[in-house]
Parts: structure tokens; C-alpha cells; sequence
């Protein structure tokens, strides 16, 4: 008798209209956002790889060792074209500085080119699914008990030998049956269009990484349903099973994820104790670099104060700074490229070599200690807000499935910090690099005029997103909870429909 039961549900939704309208405007839209997001991704590629070569053109020219401040860019993640995400929203393109830690604050952007996705950032593939299949969703549950109720199906069906948890189950596998077909159709649908373009290489774990999606929106689309369902349990009349399944949609799914990421940037005030503590110290270190560099150039045999040493010919200086809000961030210094000198300069040289073998090593000690009070300063602004606001939004099944596909392609904040990661980390084996070379004792570290310093031993900038298994361990929390969701509106429904008189 289940057999026929869900063999009837499975029909009785195949032959409805909404069925066909939604499953053609799914397919439609899919295949728009597609093209979209491949040739955003495209743009993105190229800009990207613009963007390397350069940096590769400015290292290659760069002639003392002062001046080398590789340039590095995080490639566009091919996944982006499911979920956007934080991919192109935050920082993607970053300078390393010996003198500073880099965090998100210090990154900047460039854009696809494209202004109209640029601008569109959340249409993406989950857009679709999130919204128009959980429509779909609902719109097969509101009338699924209170419908047959209403019309007296429902009697008829239980007047035969059937348990109601017969038909419940059934009730559900058929409709989820008839929601996961337009959502396979869809990925399928995308696959072929992406891996068709030549230009965007999907390796095997991606494929996984998309099967991963593919399952988190059947968990998502089955608690959307059983949300409908139970309000078309509880309530007597379609008409008000169907205003109020619209209703609950539209605060979900609509209201809600904005409400609450809006009301967190209000209440919670990124300026605090912690912050200001964090200023003051690293306007201490700061101080004290300078008050060792003053008390050098004091001391010092030559003449002067100056940290130029009075050295005269041709050369190209820079000054580096950088600062977040008003508050100095990192520490200041000059580079030099010294292409020519004056003979009579040549008795400043080994009190400049001095200086800089001095103080240098200061530097790069004082930017560690920065580091440590930036990073605490960026965990307790972005990171403590986007967990406030992750947790709040998941009171939220859209959101929480919005987050868990971010994680499975990587486009997430954890996704993005990586890249972060990956730069801290090549910054210290850039400054094990000058110590390797001995780079800031040598006449190279201001003045080419000797030569140019030799780049061919020099470490190179390495980034991989994160693994399947950190992605999947990511996307877990917010799998969990829509499956134990999903588990209580069963059980729910289940409870309000053994108790209800037929």
C-alpha cells in the first residue's frame, strides 16, 4: 500500500502546473546565472592573470633588496559560480611588506570588470536553488494534508488500511522525489556548461566538492518542505495553510538573513577596550623603533644625524607606510636603489651598511609584535561579528544553507583567510630569505650600482585552497543542524497528524 501511495504523490505532483512553470523558470534562470557567473569568472581569470604578470615584471626589475616587496593575488575560485561568496568581496590582491604582518585590512581589490555582476555579487547558482526551489518547496507542501482534508481525499485514503505514518512518509519521498529531480537537472545543467568552456579546470575533489553542494541543498530543500508541510498539518484551510507557508518564506528566507547581519553591524561596536589597548601598543613599538633609530644615529662615528649619511648620486627612494583609520599599522621606512654614487660618498657606505644592519633586524622583530596586536584587533572587529552573525543565522534554513555551500567552495571567510595565512606565511620566509642572504649587511640593500641582486634563489608565493576534508569539516556545523532540523519537523508534523480527526 505505500508503493501506491507514493507512486500516487509522485504523479499527482509530475502533472501539476506549478510543477512544469517552476521546473522551466528554474532551468531558465540556471542557465542565465550560469553564463553570467562563467564569464564574471572569466574576467576575474584574466584580470588575475594581468595582474600576476605584472607583479612578475616589477620583481623581475627590482635591483636591491630594499625595494623587494613582491606584489601577491589570490586566483578567482572556479566554485564561485555556485555560491560567489566572500570570493570577490574582500581582498584578493596584496603587497608584502618585510615591516608588516598582513591582514585583511591591508588587501585590495580587483574587479571582474563586469559592473553589472560586480554589483549583483549574490546571484549565483544557490541563489537559484535558495529561493526558487524553496518556493517550489512550499508550494507542494501547503495543500499536501490541509488540501486533502479539505476535500475529503484524506478520509477516503485512511478509510482503506494505511497507517498514517505510511502516508506521511509517503507524502514526503514523493515530493522530495519531485524537488530533487529539477535540482539534479539544474547541477547537471551547470556542470556541462562550466567543464564545456575550456577555461575552468575542475579537478576531482571539485567534482566532490559539488556533490557536496548538491546533497546540502537536498537536506536544505527537504527542511523548507517539512516547514510547509507542518503548517499544512496544523492548520484546516489551504487558503490559510498557503498565506501562511508565503509568510514564513518570506521571513526566512527573505526578512531574516538581512535583519540579522544588519543588526549586528549596529550593535555590536567594533571599538572597544581591546582595541584602543591594541593602538596604544602598537604606537609603543612604533616609538620605540624610531627612539632606537634616533639613539643609532646619535651615537654613530659619522657626522650628523642623518640617515642618509650624506650619500650624493642618482637613485629612486621610496617611502612605505601604511595605516588603518588613523592609527599607523606598520612601520615606516625608505626604500633605496642607489644607481649611482659619488666617489666621495664612498667613505659614507659602510656607515650606511652599519645602520641598516643595525636597525633593520629591529624592524623585522618590531612587525612581529605588531602582528600579534593587529590580529587580536581584526578578531575582535570582522571575525567576532561574522560569528555573532553566523550564529544568529541559524535561526535561518536559507542561511545556514547559504554558509554551508560558502564552505564547501571555499568562498567563505575561513576560504579567504587562507589566503591570508598563505601571505603571513611567505612574508616570514621572505624575511628567513634576507637573513639566509644576509641581504640587510650588504651594499644591495640600497645601491645597485655594484649589480643587481640576484631574484633566481628567491622563494616563490605558493597558494592552494584548502582541502575536500577542511572544506567538508567547514560545512559540518550547518549540515548538522539542518538535518536535526529536519528531524524535528518530521517528528513534529508526525505528532500534530496522528492527533488530528480526519
Amino acid at each position: 500500500m505505500f508503493w501506491v501511495l507514493l507512486r500516487r504523490e509522485i504523479l499527482g505532483h509530475l502533472i501539476t502546473f506549478r510543477f512544469g512553470i517552476t521546473v522551466i523558470v528554474c532551468l531558465l534562470l540556471v542557465v542565465i546565472t550560469t553564463l553570467i557567473r562563467i564569464d564574471d569568472y572569466e574576467q576575474r581569470l584574466a584580470g588575475y592573470n594581468t595582474a600576476r604578470d605584472a607583479n612578475r615584471d616589477e620583481l623581475l626589475s627590482t635591483r636591491t633588496y630594499s625595494f623587494l616587496m613582491p606584489k601577491v593575488d589570490r586566483p578567482p575560485n572556479p566554485l564561485s559560480i555556485f555560491n560567489a561568496g566572500m570570493d570577490n568581496r574582500l581582498g584578493n590582491t596584496l603587497r608584502i611588506y618585510y615591516t608588516n604582518v598582513p591582514v585583511l585590512w591591508d588587501a585590495h581589490v580587483h574587479s571582474s570588470g563586469n559592473l553589472f555582476i560586480d554589483h549583483f555579487y549574490r546571484i549565483d547558482l544557490v541563489f537559484i536553488f535558495q529561493f526558487v526551489l524553496s518556493l517550489l518547496a512550499l508550494l507542494f507542501a501547503y495543500d499536501a494534508i490541509a488540501g486533502e482534508r479539505e476535500t475529503g481525499t484524506m478520509r477516503l485514503t485512511m478509510s482503506n488500511p494505511v497507517r498514517r505514518g505510511s502516508l506521511l512518509a509517503a507524502k514526503y519521498l514523493g515530493a522530495m522525489t519531485c524537488l530533487i529531480l529539477p535540482l539534479i537537472m539544474s547541477f547537471i545543467v551547470a556542470l556541462i556548461w562550466i567543464v564545456s568552456t575550456g577555461s575552468i579546470v575542475l579537478s576531482e575533489n571539485d567534482f566532490l566538492r559539488v556533490a557536496g553542494i548538491l546533497l546540502t541543498s537536498i537536506i536544505y530543500l527537504s527542511a523548507i518542505y517539512l516547514i510547509g508541510l507542518l503548517i499544512s498539518a496544523w492548520t484546516h484551510r489551504t487558503a490559510t495553510a498557503l498565506m501562511l507557508s508565503l509568510f514564513v518564506w518570506v521571513v526566512l528566507v527573505l526578512v531574516y538573513p538581512s535583519f540579522s547581519v544588519s543588526m549586528v553591524d549596529q550593535l555590536t561596536n567594533p571599538v572597544d577596550s581591546r582595541i584602543y589597548s591594541s593602538e596604544r601598543a602598537i604606537q609603543q613599538i612604533l616609538q620605540t623603533v624610531e627612539d632606537e633609530g634616533r639613539k643609532y644615529l646619535m651615537n654613530d662615528a659619522f657626522a650628523g644625524e642623518s640617515e642618509h649619511f650624506n650619500v650624493q648620486g642618482n637613485r629612486n627612494g621610496l617611502h612605505v607606510g601604511l595605516s588603518h583609520g588613523s592609527t599607523a599599522t606598520h612601520i615606516k621606512f625608505r626604500a633605496y636603489d642607489w644607481r649611482s654614487i659619488d666617489p666621495e660618498s664612498e667613505k659614507s657606505i659602510p656607515h650606511v651598511i652599519r645602520y641598516h644592519q643595525f636597525l633593520t633586524p629591529l624592524k623585522f622583530q618590531a612587525a612581529e609584535k605588531i602582528g600579534l596586536e593587529r590580529l587580536p584587533a581584526l578578531e575582535q572587529t570582522r571575525f567576532r561579528r561574522a560569528r555573532i552573525a553566523r550564529n544568529l543565522l541559524r535561526f535561518s534554513p536559507a542561511a545556514m544553507y547559504n554558509l554551508a555551500t560558502q564552505a564547501w567552495t571555499g568562498t567563505d571567510l575561513n576560504g579567504v583567510e587562507d589566503f591570508f595565512e598563505a601571505a603571513r606565511q611567505y612574508r616570514r620566509t621572505l624575511v628567513n630569505y634576507f637573513y639566509d642572504e644576509d641581504a640587510f649587511s650588504t651594499r644591495q640593500w640600497f645601491a645597485s650600482d655594484k649589480g643587481s641582486i640576484d631574484l633566481d634563489d628567491l622563494p616563490r608565493f605558493v597558494y592552494q585552497r584548502a582541502d575536500l576534508w577542511t572544506n567538508a569539516s567547514r560545512a559540518l556545523p550547518d549540515l548538522q543542524i539542518l538535518l536535526l532540523l529536519n528531524v524535528t519537523l518530521f517528528l513534529a508534523t508526525f505528532a500534530i497528524f496522528v492527533r488530528q480527526e480526519i
